[in-house]
């Protein structure tokens, strides 16, 4: 049975959370329990790491959905790798080893996209490679603990844009692209520093703590 870790209703859509087992066995039991025939055999083509992250994915989608009141066919991956809705409903899915996470939404109003970490800092200093300069800026002062959460906070937010953003440009956004600043209250402010031509995008990101994880959400819409 699905241990269901969260399930919350975030501006962005329905968020749910569920635990995922330890062990092959438990996995390929998960999917034999939750999953369509179809994503079984996809999931069954993947290596052992891959396929934990992509079961629990799937699963947690499914939970998901059915907390809206809505089914779906098959969902399997895109050709950039994002989990594939039929039209009306948008959704992200992130996970962790021992977690997954899947955010959906009903209607053609942008796309929605999801992260998940640990709430623990980081070993090593990531801070140089995934802020930019006002970014580092604002995190000046701050005690070494603290700031390594805030970066890795933000870390999570640049993730959940891009995955929102992705299926506009359909390239790879790197992480000095986009600047967000994060408010206490879980709301946040995106700045783009696209490539020329890539378009006018309206961005959303909210933030929040859950089960000792940062869960970050955002929407892109095009203007």
């Amino acid at each position: 049975m699905t241990e269901v870790l969260f399930d919350v209703t975030l501006d962005h859509g329905r968020c749910v959370g569920v635990t995922l087992p330890e062990g092959d066995e438990a996995i390929a039991a998960m999917a034999a329990e939750r999953l369509l025939p179809e994503e079984r055999e996809a999931a069954a083509a993947l290596g052992p790491v891959r396929r934990r992250g992509w079961v629990g994915g799937r699963v947690a989608m499914r939970e998901a959905l059915t907390r809206i009141g809505k089914t779906a066919p098959p969902i399997l991956a895109d050709d950039r790798g994002a989990p594939r809705l039929p039209p009306g409903l948008a959704g992200s899915i992130s996970h962790k080893d021992h977690v997954a996470v899947a955010l959906v939404a009903i209607g053609e109003g942008g796309k929605v996209g999801v992260d998940v970490e640990v709430d623990r800092p980081r070993a090593h200093d990531i801070a140089a490679k995934v802020l930019r300069p006002e970014e580092l800026a604002e995190l000046g002062g701050m005690a070494t603990e603290e700031r390594a959460r805030a970066v890795l906070l933000r870390f999570s937010a640049k993730e959940a844009v891009y995955k929102a953003l992705d299926p506009y440009v359909n390239r790879y956004v790197g992480f000095l692209e986009i600047a967000v600043v994060l408010n206490e209250d879980g709301t946040g402010e995106v700045t783009p520093h696209l490539r020329e031509g890539e378009g006018a995008f309206a961005f959303e990101v909210r933030w929040m703590k859950r089960a000792g994880l940062i869960v970050t959400t955002a929407r892109v819409t095009p203007r």
